[in-house]
């Protein structure tokens, strides 16, 4: 349940749509909502959740978190994390070439 100092830490989501481009849009916020935890939150909120499992998911999350600290170390000491970042850098650059080629072609006729 929400109290009132939960209020104090909101703050609103916003995606712009560009080029009446709605898909787009729609599919960053539905990311946006899942990197904030938005609906699993709601969703745990609609249940009771005895203590102990409770307890019991906190210490797997606590590890699963623990776990992927370690392998983001092992990654950047080991030279995969740059080129995972890299990989990641060149796919979003794709993407943004693709979609300035489609505006492109859709002005230029």
């Amino acid at each position: 349940m929400a109290r009132p100092g939960d209020l104090l830490q909101f703050r609103g989501l916003e995606v712009k749509v560009h080029d009446n481009d709605f898909e787009d849009a729609f599919r960053k916020f539905k990311s946006l909502i899942q990197k904030e935890k938005i609906l699993s939150e709601y969703k745990e909120a609609q249940r009771y959740e005895k203590p102990s499992d409770k307890k019991r998911r906190k210490k797997r999350e606590a590890i699963q978190k623990v776990m992927l600290a370690k392998l983001r170390e092992q990654q950047i000491i080991s030279g995969e994390w740059d080129k995972i970042q890299a990989r990641k850098e060149a796919r979003k650059n794709k993407k943004m070439e693709e979609k300035r080629k489609k505006v492109a072609d859709s002005d230029s006729q």
